[in-house]
């Protein structure tokens, strides 16, 4: 490609990088608007409402530690109803052993741009690379995770929180439909080969009508979790203990799971 080329290519697309800054500026959004727009897309029906939630229940040596928030799904709907916003996602690096993924959100009408950056492990315990087509899930997972830590830093959190909680009521529904909820969850985590027994022992419970809403939630967020690469099915519902330096602490500190 010709310089001439290249450098027509960088004006164009800062003509229209202005004309989508001065489109924000004269047409701004209203808060409102973002949350009704938004909870409305985020309870359009139930399958939607639970991709919103995600959550990581974790067994560690201080006891379970649980993590949860929303999901990148949320995130889509977060950026599409908040308007006026450049988002994009891409993988930065890959040295062997971790790719690591780039999400940046552009508010184009305040003029905030935040990028996060996400690491995940593409080695086994035993040191084996994984192959490509896990890599490519791997890095698929990490791009996603990056893009929603990015939107949920640009879109404020108190706004966010709002359709998040909104999601969850409409995903667990009430006390009159816990019963048929509770056993759908768990029909959808047998076919996924998780037993109820495991389920049960994790959570140190003898039978299903012992999970109470705040518990069905949970196991909503974690099928979610699973459904977006976020965590394996054999890593769910895991007895095993966390060890201080694993992929898990790893992902924390570098902010993968952080939205809440």
């Amino acid at each position: 490609m010709s310089e001439v080329m290249i450098q027509d290519t960088g004006i164009h697309a800062r003509a229209e990088l202005d004309v989508q800054i001065t489109t924000a500026k004269a047409y701004p959004r209203k808060v409102n608007d973002f949350i009704n727009k938004a909870i409305e897309l985020a309870t359009l029906d139930q399958d939607t409402a639970a991709s919103c939630i995600y959550c990581l229940v974790r067994n560690g040596k201080d006891g379970k530690s649980e993590i949860k928030g929303g999901s990148i799904r949320l995130a889509e709907i977060a950026a599409t109803c908040w308007g006026n916003i450049h988002a994009a996602t891409r993988i930065i690096g890959n040295d062997g052993k971790f790719i690591t993924a780039q999400g940046v959100a552009w508010d184009l009408e305040n003029n905030v741009k935040i990028g996060t950056e996400v690491k995940r492990r593409i080695t086994s315990k035993d040191g084996r690379t994984y192959s490509d087509d896990m890599q490519m899930t791997t890095g698929n997972a990490a791009a996603a995770i990056a893009l929603r830590n990015a939107i949920f830093k640009v879109v404020p959190k108190a706004l966010v929180d709002r359709v998040y909680e909104a999601a969850v009521k409409f995903a667990v529904g009430d006390h009159k439909t816990i019963d048929s909820k509770r056993k759908i969850i768990f029909e959808r985590f047998n076919k996924m080969g998780i037993e109820n027994k495991k389920i049960l022992g994790f959570y140190g419970k003898t039978s299903l009508e012992e999970f109470d809403a705040n518990d069905i939630a949970e196991l909503i967020g974690i099928g979610t979790s699973i459904k977006e690469g976020i965590l394996s099915i054999d890593k769910a519902f895991s007895m095993e203990l966390l060890e201080e330096n694993s992929q898990n602490t790893e992902e924390k500190i570098n902010g993968l799971l952080d939205n809440k």
